[in-house]
């Protein structure tokens, strides 16, 4: 017999959750919040003192993030199964990672930074007077600040890697 008439199998694509659901639009925005937690790896590998390896996880963790977004993207450019695999897969572990991340960043948020008062010293160079007396002070406000962005991106991811891994099983369990 002859397959010239017949049509392909249709390769499997990412389960639709509902309307307002896109996956492409998800992935993107995921690359984009692996991205900015690779970023705010670098603040953090030179002043948090809390968890003085807290650099490393943003910086794994955005890794994986942006690997279960270019999965999902390659996935829904050019559907196979082999990348729906690859798909359901880095979002999971994506996930799992976002909320390790999620409890490691508020313990480190809710943390009491018990450092020895220190005397402001003021001198003829500082332009303007800070809110905060002491340089330690400081550099605590930012990294407070800094680790509270990284809780709001994963948040953010949390709920991205958690959609895009639903879509991806039902997907492969459908097929």
């Amino acid at each position: 017999m002859s397959s010239e008439g017949t049509v392909p199998a249709a390769e499997p694509r990412l389960h639709r959750l509902s309307s307002w659901f896109d996956p492409e639009t998800a992935a993107v925005v995921t690359i984009l919040l692996g991205l900015f937690q690779v970023l705010l790896s670098v603040p953090l590998a030179y002043a948090d003192q809390t968890l003085p390896k807290l650099f490393i996880l943003p910086l794994v963790l955005g890794i994986v993030i942006v690997a279960g977004g270019s999965f999902t993207m390659a996935n829904e450019r050019n559907p196979s199964r082999l990348l729906l695999r690859g798909c359901a897969y880095s979002n999971v572990v994506g996930l799992l990672g976002a909320l390790l991340a999620f409890c490691l960043y508020c313990f480190s948020l809710s943390t009491e930074r018990n450092e020895e008062p220190c005397v402001p010293t003021y001198s003829d160079y500082a332009y303007r007077p800070s809110v905060y007396g002491c340089p330690g002070e400081l550099l605590t406000a930012y990294c407070w600040s800094v680790t509270l962005l990284l809780l709001l991106y994963d948040t953010g991811a949390v709920v991205l890697h958690c959609l895009l891994s639903v879509s991806a099983l039902k997907a492969l369990k459908t097929d």
